[in-house]
């Protein structure tokens, strides 16, 4: 029986080892290779901060095989270091290596991977190119100037906030529908084909202007904290809410904009607005420009509207019904105040002196 044992234990042990061969010699050695290497934490490997003990990378922890193929890999917060290069990987479908410390990445002729998140690194070098069906990449809190998204057509979210990009094409992924790209270096921002596109936050760059026909599908636009001197919204259907403070703007124009709910340009040097075909604005603010004059009458849907720290001189909300706030505080040319019609106001904030409403 003894005898038995030990004869069945060998034949499992060496099924095993059989086993573990079957993975691929490519995604094999490219395991092996960066498992090899040293890790963020002085001293250890890739492999070591793992817990992997020997040479076989198919049962590296975090790291998922079916017929003899990588499918996942999941590595966040591993204290990883080095360059990972994921190319020829046929049937990886997902990989999270986020939170660690890796300064390159490639992904290349991966045709089954779906969602990708190498966020919170120190990305310097990335390639990404023949992977079909990626839907979703977050890289994010990187160190990335430069990247190019080819073959990506099924690309629906990309987040490259906190990098160091100075330009960005993403015309190639017509249905992308949520791009971040807040807090880098951009000067060009193309969206050309981006007709799927419903958010884009563009914050915190060095754009000095955009170009936005045919998004047709937009609904949030954050271009604050950017180099746009003046700024013409046209024909943008879905848009329900627009950032666009910090910008030293002397013009702002939006006209057929349908459903814009929420107007937040504060922090400028606005010398003139206008809104046209606007139904459905409920909220502006505009504190902190140089306005001399605004009209926002016959906004029947207009709940607040804060104005303060300007120069007006004229303000017309007349026949806005639904208002209730206005802030006019620091206007102190303001001689013309009009709030006929505006029955639902209830507060209205630095009333200049001899003004009645």
């Amino acid at each position: 029986m003894k005898k038995t044992l030990i004869l069945l234990t060998a034949a499992l042990l060496s099924t095993g080892a059989a086993y573990a061969q079957k993975l691929q010699k490519n995604e094999a050695n490219a395991l092996r290779t960066f498992l090899s290497a040293p890790s963020a934490k002085e001293g250890l490997t890739n492999a070591q901060v793992l817990g992997l003990n020997g040479n076989d990378v198919s049962i590296a922890p975090g790291v998922t095989v079916s017929n003899g193929r990588v499918t996942e890999i999941d590595w966040k917060n591993k204290d990883l270091a080095g360059t990972l290069s994921l190319s020829g990987f046929t049937a990886l479908e997902k990989v999270d290596v986020s939170g660690n410390r890796l300064i390159g990445f490639t992904l290349s002729s991966d045709p089954a991977l779906i969602e990708v998140n190498a966020s919170h690194n120190h990305i310097k070098d990335i390639v990404i190119n023949n992977t079909p069906q990626l839907q979703v990449l977050r890289l994010n809190r990187n160190r990335i100037g430069d990247i190019e998204l080819n073959g990506t057509p099924l690309l629906r979210r990309i987040n490259l906030a906190g990098n160091f990009l100075t330009a960005l094409e993403v015309s190639q992924t017509p249905v992308l529908a949520y791009l971040n790209v807040t807090s880098n270096r951009l000067e060009e921002l193309s969206l050309t084909n981006c007709t799927a596109l419903k958010s884009l936050y563009a914050g915190f760059n060095e754009l000095t202007g955009i170009e936005l026909s045919g998004l047709t599908s937009l609904q949030n636009l954050n271009l604050g904290s950017n180099r746009i001197s003046k700024l013409y919204i046209q024909g943008l259907p879905a848009l329900s809410s627009l950032y666009v403070s910090d910008n030293h703007m002397t013009e702002l124009a939006i006209n057929d904009c349908n459903v814009l709910n929420d107007l937040y340009a504060p922090y400028n040097d606005l010398t003139t607005v206008s809104v046209n075909n606007v139904p459905n604005l409920a909220f502006v603010q505009l504190e902190w420009n140089d306005l001399t004059t605004l009209n926002l009458s016959s906004q029947n849907f207009l709940q607040r509207v804060n104005v303060a720290n300007n120069q007006l001189i004229t303000l017309d909300l007349s026949f806005d019904s639904m208002l209730q706030y206005v802030n006019v505080t620091n206007n102190n040319m303001l001689n013309d105040l009009r709030l006929t019609g505006d029955n639902n106001l209830q507060q209205l904030v630095g009333d200049p002196i001899g003004l009645e409403w």
